[in-house]
């Protein structure tokens, strides 16, 4: 059995299809709707007023717990720091005429310095959902 050799014409093998600016159009134009429908989530209500004042009344009253239960601590620590005589600070404050100003000079900066920390730390970890589109997002897209 003989085999068929096929030979490709020459001037057809080379010849590439051109370049089809409508086409390229159509297919940049439906990759940036793909990005798009991604980040533009059209489905999350706007914020009203009423909503945005309980919102932050919320993120308010979490900052305010950790800042109040990091003072309570650094307060604690100051108190342990005159009861456990840790470098003779309850010996000196037991000997002076008014014992109450150097306590608050131990334990409020403590607790000022716990309570910012602890402020501090539930700012970073706000367990804040979005919930609702932002004007960024508005503009971003166009729409307003």
């Amino acid at each position: 059995m003989r085999e068929k050799i096929v030979v490709a014409h020459p001037l057809k093998a080379g010849m590439s299809r051109l370049f089809d600016p409508e086409r390229w159009l159509r297919k940049r134009l439906e990759r940036q709707r793909a990005r798009h429908a991604f980040r533009d989530d059209r489905r999350k209500p706007e914020l009203t007023p009423e909503e945005a004042r309980r919102d932050h009344w919320q993120m308010l009253r979490f900052m305010g717990f950790h800042a109040l239960a990091g003072a309570l601590i650094g307060a604690g620590v100051g108190i342990a720091l005159i009861l456990f005589d840790i470098g003779g600070l309850g010996t000196l404050v037991a000997r002076s005429a008014n014992p109450v100003l150097p306590v608050l000079l131990v334990v409020v900066p403590f607790a000022s310095i716990f309570g910012g920390a602890a402020a501090g730390s539930a700012i970073l970890t706000l367990p804040y959902d979005k919930k609702y589109r932002d004007d960024e997002d508005d503009r971003d897209s166009g729409s307003k």
